[in-house]
């Protein structure tokens, strides 16, 4: 009989939040707490239920961020597994309306051109995001 422990599993929208002139993206660095603390990231959160992945990022950007985003075109869905984490992250492209953003639920925020995306430490499956964004570039 094989002992399994069972991870948990969640399902997450993340926006990639394009400035005015589509030349930087905004990403911000978690709480120096918690999982991946430290690490920087493409804002986002998990879908609650009857929520769809674009209701979940334009809610999470606000909450977290207090700006205000237009959910455009799906980039990339990515399944990936942690250690004791299985997520799902559904990727949309948006752009940025109003609201200068605030660090309500992270330590930093900064807004980053395409390739300037290397020099920062991203939560693994955070690299699958880079690629195809790096693809899109043409």
């Amino acid at each position: 009989m094989t002992n399994t422990i069972s991870k948990k599993y969640r399902c997450i929208g993340v926006g990639v939040v394009w400035d005015g002139d589509r030349h930087k993206i905004l990403i911000d660095r978690r709480l120096p707490e918690g999982e991946l603390a430290g690490y920087w990231e493409f804002p986002g959160g998990k879908i609650e239920a009857q929520e769809t992945a674009a209701e979940c990022i334009k809610r999470e950007l606000q909450e977290e961020l207090a700006i205000e985003v237009e959910v455009g075109d799906h980039l990339i869905t990515v399944d990936f597994e942690y250690e004791t984490l299985r997520v799902s992250l559904i990727v949309h492209h948006c752009t940025h309306v109003s609201g200068e953003p605030q660090r309500l639920a992270c330590s930093e925020i900064r807004w980053v051109a395409i390739d300037e995306l290397d020099s920062y430490q991203l939560p693994a499956a955070n690299y699958e995001i880079v690629k195809a964004l790096k693809a899109t570039q043409g």
